[in-house]
């Protein structure tokens, strides 16, 4: 009896991360960046972009490049002169943020607030 107590209890624990993990990865991610609105997803053109402004002028990204230094995590996004880049403190808990860059220089920095 306790070995199919077990075997249940594996099984429903198995199911429940089977489940979990299936909805965040199919669930997009919305935040606010200070005036910026910000949904990340991962869609079939990879990890997906798209912010808008308070007026509703929008950008979106396709194939974002996950990446890992000093530390940080993050997922980068090209578009001509400009980089777009979400990143965050790995173990920490200070937040994700947005930064902009045109060419080498940043031009915005927001943390990110979920929605």
């Amino acid at each position: 009896m306790a070995k199919r107590l077990q075997g249940f209890f594996l099984a429903t624990i198995l199911t429940a991360l089977v489940i979990g993990t299936t909805a965040t990865y199919a669930k997009a991610d919305t935040y606010r960046a200070g005036e910026f609105t910000i949904t990340l997803d991962q869609g079939e053109n990879g990890k997906t972009y798209r912010g808008c402004d308070a007026q509703g002028k929008c950008i979106n990204l396709e194939n974002g490049t996950s990446w890992r230094h000093n530390g940080y995590r993050g997922i980068t996004w090209e578009n001509g002169d400009y980089t777009y880049s979400v990143s965050w403190r790995e173990n920490a808990s200070e937040g994700m943020y947005l930064n902009i860059y045109k060419k080498d220089k940043r031009i915005l920095r927001r943390q990110l607030v979920s929605q």
